[in-house]
């Protein structure tokens, strides 16, 4: 018996050009071609792998349940982590809230912190007031940011964050701004 060698003309999967075969096998034309694909295919794989595993398991849970929000309802007073479930916020920022005077809390002992539900509740009914539109301010009526700044001796982005919290709206006349004199003289004489 003799063995005939054929050869078979294919196409490389990794670079894509014409190559002739000894085996019915072969894919790659070279050893580079076969090298670089297979680091290209092991990628790919771990990536899949990787999806794989997040989608099977991760494990969906809601994270309120709803028996904790109906326990919650009937509570008059709430700690600070039950506010935050009801709030659907970290605990930090029930702190922060309590902290600058936003929510109303009583510390009854060390780590026992109680909020009333009614105080929850006017939260929501607390609105900040508009500032007061003035159509057309007078320069007579007005300061500029310079004399603002030469009269109550406060720094440009001291006076507007002041403006700011307290509501206080400015007009341009021009390219200047311009705050109104009674609000600025009631604001900074207190």
């Amino acid at each position: 018996m003799s063995s005939t060698n054929f050869k078979v003309l294919r196409q490389c999967v990794s670079c894509g050009e014409m190559f002739e075969s000894h085996r019915i096998t072969t894919k790659y034309c070279s050893h580079k071609c076969n090298q670089k694909h297979y680091k290209l295919r092991k990628r790919l794989e771990k990536k899949q792998d990787a999806e794989t595993n997040v989608l099977t398991t991760q494990n969906i849970k809601p994270k309120v349940k709803a028996i904790d929000l109906a326990f919650i309802k009937d509570k008059e007073f709430l700690s600070v982590k039950e506010v935050a479930l009801l709030f659907s916020c970290n605990k930090k920022t029930v702190y922060r809230m309590i902290e600058n005077k936003t929510l109303n809390a009583v510390n009854l002992n060390h780590r026992l912190t109680k909020i009333r539900r009614t105080d929850i509740e006017g939260i929501f009914n607390n609105t900040k007031p508009t500032p007061i539109k003035y159509d057309k301010l007078e320069i007579g009526n007005c300061y500029s940011i310079s004399e603002i700044k030469e009269k109550y001796k406060v720094s440009d982005n001291g006076l507007r964050a002041i403006a700011k919290r307290n509501n206080i709206s400015k007009t341009y006349i021009e390219r200047f701004a311009y705050y109104p004199k009674k609000e600025i003289d009631t604001l900074f004489s207190l």
